[in-house]
């Protein structure tokens, strides 16, 4: 079995080097570090993808870092256990719609709530080709627990 995977292995890296090898480019995930008691500033740090992923992939690869990224001092600001159920995007109109679990809700306080809209909002940016975007909660539009709602964002270039 092992010989097999790796015989495809090389068949793949024969038919499409290039693809696995060279087309990769750099991402960046915004956070925000506490700096002082009620304060915080975005950061970021930078994974590598492949360049050929759909503008869905990069965002299941986006929201995954937001809502799964295992170093803490980058995980303020993100409600926890988090599951991605969905994502779409009309090509048509430039819009993301990302559908997330109901965990999305368990947080409270304003200033969290300002900073993970505003992370989520630096990050669907930051992929481009993006114009407009939606957070479907359990595939509604829903309010988050301080009152704002994310749908149909305008997003600034």
């Amino acid at each position: 079995m092992k010989l097999i995977a790796a015989l495809l292995a090389l068949f793949l890296l024969f038919i499409f080097p290039q693809r696995i090898s060279t087309d990769l480019e750099h991402l960046r995930i915004y956070y925000f570090e506490i700096c002082e008691i009620g304060n915080a500033t975005p950061a970021n740090y930078i994974i590598t993808i492949p360049s050929w992923l759909s503008i869905e992939h990069r965002a299941q690869v986006v929201f995954s870092q937001i809502f799964n990224n295992i170093t803490p001092e980058k995980m303020v600001f993100s409600p926890q256990n988090v599951q991605i159920l969905d994502i779409f995007f009309h090509r048509e109109y430039a819009h993301l719609v990302v559908n997330v679990s109901a965990d999305v809700l368990s947080y409270g306080g304003t200033a969290f709530e300002h900073y993970f809209v505003e992370k989520l909002l630096l990050n669907v940016t930051a992929l481009g080709q993006v114009g407009t975007f939606t957070l479907l909660i359990e595939g509604e539009a829903k309010h988050l627990p301080e009152g704002i709602l994310l749908y149909q964002v305008q997003l600034m270039k």
